[in-house]
C-alpha cells in the first residue's frame, strides 16, 4: 500500500470515529430529575401554635430516590430517607413540622435521587394561629346622637362700684337644661350561619384498631343509608391534637362489605393517628367538608 493510500485510510478512520462520537453525544439523555408533590395539607390551611403539622408527599424518579427534605421558612426541619437496599423509584410518606411562631409560614419539599439530582421545589403556605379566631360583634351605631350635657353657668357677683347713681344689674341668663336623649338598645347579633346545610348521617368507625404504616388498608363504617345527593365520602386523619388532613384517595373509595361500608385509604406513617369520616361536595372533594363520625384511634406500624 502506497503512503498516500495509507494516509487517506487513517484520515477516514479518524473522521468516522469523530462522527460516531458526535452521534453518541447527541443521543445522550439528560440526567433524571425527581418529581415531588404535596398531597396535604392544602395551601392556606390553618394550624395551632405548638401542634404538629403532618406534610404528606409523593415523589417519583426513574433512577431511584435517596431522600426527601422538608424546609420551613428556609430551614430544613425534617428528612425522610429510603430504608431499602435499592433506591425506590417512588416514595410516599409524612414529614412532621411543629410551628413555634404565629403567622404565615412557607413549607417547601425537595426530593433527591441516588445520583444527587434534586427536584424542583413544591410548597404550601400555612397560617399558624395562637388560638381559635373568635368574631368580634361591634355595638350598633345609634340612630340619634345623644345631646351633650349643658355646662352649669355660675353667676358672677358684680364688683361694687364707687358711690354714685344707683344701677340695676340684671342677673345672667341661664339656659334651661336640655333633655338627654337615650341611645337605642343594642341590636342583638345575627345568628352565625352553619357551615353547610347538608344532612350528615351519624356514623361510627368500627375497625380497625391497628393498620399498616404506609400501605393501603380499609376503614369500616356502620351501615347507613345512601349518602346525600351531590356529596362524596372523604376520610381525614391527624396526629393527636394535630391538624386534620385528607387521606388519599380523595374522595375515598367506599364499597359495601357485608353488613358494613368499607373505605380504602392509605396509611400516613408509623405511630398513633386519629381518623374520621366526612362528606364533601362531589365537584370539590378537597374543599369544605362536614364530618359525620367521632374520631377513631388507629395505631400504625409493621403489622
Amino acid at each position: 500500500m502506497s503512503g498516500y493510500r495509507r494516509i487517506m485510510l487513517v484520515l477516514g478512520v479518524l473522521m468516522a470515529a469523530s462522527v460516531l462520537a458526535c452521534i453518541l453525544d447527541f443521543g445522550a439523555k439528560e440526567p433524571s430529575k425527581p418529581v415531588v408533590e404535596i398531597l396535604s395539607p392544602l395551601s392556606g390551611s390553618r394550624a395551632a401554635l405548638g401542634e404538629e403539622v403532618a406534610v404528606q408527599f409523593r415523589a417519583v424518579d426513574e433512577v431511584g430516590l435517596s431522600r426527601v427534605e422538608l424546609e420551613a421558612d428556609g430551614l430544613i426541619v425534617a428528612v425522610q430517607r429510603s430504608d431499602q437496599a435499592q433506591a425506590p423509584t417512588s416514595m410516599r410518606a409524612m414529614l412532621p413540622w411543629t410551628p413555634t411562631v404565629p403567622g404565615s409560614h412557607t413549607l417547601l419539599v425537595y426530593a433527591y435521587n441516588s445520583d444527587g439530582v434534586v427536584s424542583d421545589a413544591v410548597g404550601v403556605t400555612i397560617v399558624v394561629m395562637t388560638s381559635e379566631a373568635t368574631p368580634t360583634v361591634l355595638p350598633p351605631i345609634p340612630t340619634e346622637t345623644a345631646a351633650l350635657p349643658t355646662p352649669t353657668v355660675t353667676p358672677i357677683a358684680p364688683t361694687p362700684e364707687p358711690p354714685g347713681p344707683t344701677q340695676t344689674v340684671a342677673p345672667p341668663t341661664v339656659a334651661p337644661p336640655t333633655a338627654t336623649v337615650k341611645p337605642p338598645p343594642p341590636t342583638p347579633p345575627l345568628p352565625t350561619p352553619t357551615e353547610s346545610q347538608v344532612s350528615c348521617p351519624v356514623i361510627t368507625i368500627r375497625e380497625p384498631s391497628r393498620a399498616p404504616a404506609w400501605g393501603p388498608f380499609g376503614i369500616e363504617f356502620d351501615r347507613q343509608p345512601s349518602k346525600p345527593s351531590g356529596y362524596e365520602w372523604i376520610v381525614e386523619f391527624r396526629r393527636p391534637n394535630g391538624l386534620w388532613n385528607r387521606a388519599e384517595p380523595v374522595p375515598a373509595k367506599v364499597e359495601k362489605r357485608g353488613q358494613y361500608w368499607m373505605a380504602e385509604v392509605q396509611g400516613p406513617g408509623e405511630g398513633e393517628w386519629h381518623w374520621r369520616a366526612c362528606l364533601a361536595a362531589s365537584n370539590d372533594p378537597r374543599g369544605e367538608a362536614v364530618c359525620c363520625s367521632t374520631r377513631k384511634v388507629i395505631t400504625h406500624g409493621d403489622y
